[in-house]
């Protein structure tokens, strides 16, 4: 608004600027990926963030304010108010299961739930009576060793195989 008292001719010239908002884009946690698309947009631009995975990890989703907004690794809005949002990713987790074979051969340790690239050690122990021949995965040889050690990188099943001692 603007007042005056008319005593000549003028020109007036109203000027216009559009709105402006920040888009803030951070990943949770730092090491589980990266992301693009941020930065400062006018007002009723549509926007388009990207989240990427990096090894080891899954992207889990968008959040603003503690709610998720998007499953979408890419996510487009229309922007009309500044946004603080989170890229969330988790860390792989496998599975390894560990059993004895025949049961009364031995016992067996060392399974569970491990994060991605994680130390795995099982660990077989014979019963009185049979011999340690190895761990197999698959009907395949995985390790002769009665402690087998390994990253984790996938869900693996291991059997540790006893034999009777011959006499």
């Amino acid at each position: 608004s603007y007042s005056f008292t008319v005593t000549a001719n003028h020109t007036l010239v109203a000027n216009f600027s559009q709105k402006q908002y920040n888009v803030n884009i951070s990943a949770n946690p730092a090491a589980g990926g990266t992301v693009s698309g941020g930065g400062t947009v006018n007002h009723g631009q549509s926007v388009t963030v990207v989240a990427t995975a990096n090894e080891g990890y899954t992207f889990t989703g968008w959040s603003e304010s503690g709610s998720t907004v998007s499953t979408n690794a890419s996510y487009s809005f229309t922007v009309t108010a500044n946004h603080t949002l989170v890229a969330n990713f988790s860390q792989k987790q496998y599975n390894i299961t560990v059993s004895a074979s025949p049961a009364a051969g031995g016992t067996v340790s060392g399974g569970g739930a491990f994060a991605h690239k994680a130390s795995v050690t099982v660990m077989a122990t014979a019963n009185e009576g049979y011999t340690f021949a190895g761990w197999s995965e698959n009907g395949n040889l995985a390790s002769t060793n009665a402690s087998y050690t390994f990253n984790a990188s996938a869900n693996r099943t291991l059997l540790a195989n006893f034999t009777l001692k011959q006499y």
